[in-house]
């Protein structure tokens, strides 16, 4: 992949960077993780250093295709800029539209932030137009939102097209470290939490072709365990999952890949069972793994040489209900192998166990992008920049 660590910026004045700067915030707007923003902070300072003007391209949330004050980042400036340690200027949706880039060229400040990209309807359109509307002004795009590029919008796959393009610092990070799980002949080992199954089944269809053992933990688990005729009384399960899993079982036998799942866990009631004793229980909810679970976790983590996780193995917004993810959060920092860490609740589970980053191989900030770049084709936003 193209590194624009072997740039000569020698006649390069103007760069777009397209961050993902869609934090999540509380009710005042305070940042509760500014995971995204210090990982983007990397590509943006070496840039800075070879003496560019910046524009910063984000989105933040889901709002309609015109401006909504909510979803402005007029609210979230200062705390960038303090996130950074560097002066951001935002550039208002009124001043672009009367204005296209004419200011952010003409004005002294080196480091702009424009206003949320998806306020304006050519954004999800991947319309060319709009995207002329800011390449034209740039002579270097850097795509630095792994975490937004399987999507097929204009600042991730669109104005790369029509521009010199390159992908950030972590944004390759984030592609070794996905093409390493798919295509390494290393024995791999996937842990996979979450809710739904229907969310991950592309994904854990690739992961039996590619990886030796798949645990599935967290609510997902329910299914499966309903599935193999475990009782599951009360517990958090998913509509029409039985075909899904079914296809998951079938693909697996084909590749020898072996399923695994909790042998004991923790009900509501804060009550440890084995999943034998499940069927002696009137009514309850399975909410967390237990202790048998988390040494077989530590049995299968020794025997691979590369390991992925990817969803909490419980409630973990309960602390009640995050020990068994505290307990694999830590396992996992202490494995002298390459472990890999997928984004989303898995971020908030490791932060909540206070566990540094640092002890894992790579740990991911993207959430959906890293679960479909695991499938079989190729993301939009990386497709676009491995072209020549």
């Amino acid at each position: 992949m193209k590194s624009i660590q072997n740039i000569n910026f020698q006649k390069i004045k103007t760069v777009g960077i397209r961050v993902d700067f869609n934090v999540p915030v509380n009710k005042n707007y305070n940042i509760t993780d500014k995971t995204r923003l210090l990982r983007a902070s990397e590509t943006i300072k070496f840039v800075l250093a070879q003496n560019c003007k910046i524009l910063l391209i984000s989105h933040f949330g889901r709002p309609k295709e015109s401006f909504e004050d909510k979803f402005s980042f007029h609210h979230l400036i200062d705390q960038f800029s303090e996130a950074l340690g560097l002066k951001l200027n935002l550039i208002t949706y009124a001043d672009f539209l009367k204005n296209g880039l004419k200011n952010f060229i003409s004005s002294n400040e080196n480091l702009s932030l424009l206003e949320n990209i998806r306020f304006f309807s050519g954004e999800k359109k991947n319309d060319e137009n709009f995207s002329k509307q800011i390449s034209n002004y740039l002579d270097l795009y850097i795509n630095e939102a792994f975490s937004a590029s399987h999507r097929s919008h204009a600042s991730v796959n669109q104005i790369p097209k029509i521009m010199n393009a390159f992908p950030g610092l972590n944004f390759e990070k984030e592609v070794v470290a996905i093409n390493e799980i798919k295509n390494s002949d290393k024995k791999k080992l996937a842990i996979i939490g979450g809710s739904k199954v229907s969310t991950k089944i592309n994904t854990l269809l690739s992961l039996t072709k590619s990886c030796a053992n798949i645990f599935i933990g967290g609510a997902m688990a329910n299914n499966f365990l309903k599935y193999q005729g475990t009782p599951v009384s009360n517990s958090l399960l998913e509509d029409g999952s039985e075909t899904m899993i079914k296809e998951i079982y079938s693909i697996a036998k084909e590749y020898e890949c072996e399923i695994h799942l909790p042998l004991d866990v923790v009900t509501n009631n804060q009550e440890s069972l084995t999943i034998d004793q499940l069927s002696s229980v009137d009514s309850f909810k399975i909410l967390d793994l237990s202790d048998m679970s988390v040494k077989l976790l530590d049995t299968l983590i020794a025997r691979s040489k590369i390991i992925l996780w990817n969803g909490p193995m419980g409630m973990i917004e309960d602390p009640a209900f995050a020990k068994g993810s505290f307990k694999l959060a830590n396992l996992l920092a202490e494995s002298s192998n390459k472990v890999v860490i997928g984004g989303g609740d898995t971020l908030l589970a490791i932060n909540l166990a206070n566990v540094s980053f640092d002890k894992y191989h790579f740990v991911s900030t993207a959430g959906g992008a890293f679960l479909e770049a695991l499938e079989e084709d190729e993301l939009p936003g990386v497709k676009v920049l491995n072209q020549d």
